[in-house]
């Protein structure tokens, strides 16, 4: 009794859902998204022949990251914009900072950089750093050449 009850059901669900099982494939496309539903059989629940509805997801919004204001970077950002005002202008920041005389205020690549260290200190230096230096230029320059936007 229960078995022709369900089976009574499913001819019903099948037979109003029937025009929609006949659809043909158009221009507009698509074809057929949902396999063919076995005749006497009724239409399963994941089916949208079903009549239920799928939950949309919905994305939360990311949360706000933590950001540390108070960085190395961050905190001397700008310090030396002043000393050309509070100095009388004497002083130019590349004058304070640290470091190879040869190199600052200085702006380059690696390899740039490279060629003015030879070029300064290059007769300077031990023969052994000197080597490794005139080969690390060897290198860059070949790799600069081959690669990169600066071809």
């Amino acid at each position: 009794m229960a078995l022709e009850l369900v089976r009574a059901a499913g001819r019903a669900l099948l037979g109003r859902a029937a025009p929609l099982l006949q659809a043909k494939r158009s221009i507009s496309g698509g074809g057929q998204r949902w396999g063919p539903v076995r005749p006497g059989l009724p239409i399963p629940l994941s089916s949208p022949l079903a009549g239920l509805t799928r939950a949309f997801r919905i994305k939360e919004p990311p949360k706000p990251k933590q950001v540390d204001r108070w960085t190395e970077k961050r905190a001397l950002f700008g310090v030396y914009d002043n000393v050309g005002i509070l100095g009388d202008f004497q002083i130019h920041p590349k004058n304070l900072i640290k470091g190879p005389k040869w190199l600052r205020g200085w702006q380059g690549n690696e390899l740039q950089r490279c060629i003015r260290k030879k070029q300064v200190v290059g007769d300077r230096m031990f023969v052994e750093d000197y080597h490794k230096l005139n080969k690390r230029i060897r290198y860059l320059y070949r790799r600069f050449n081959r690669t990169g936007k600066h071809r």
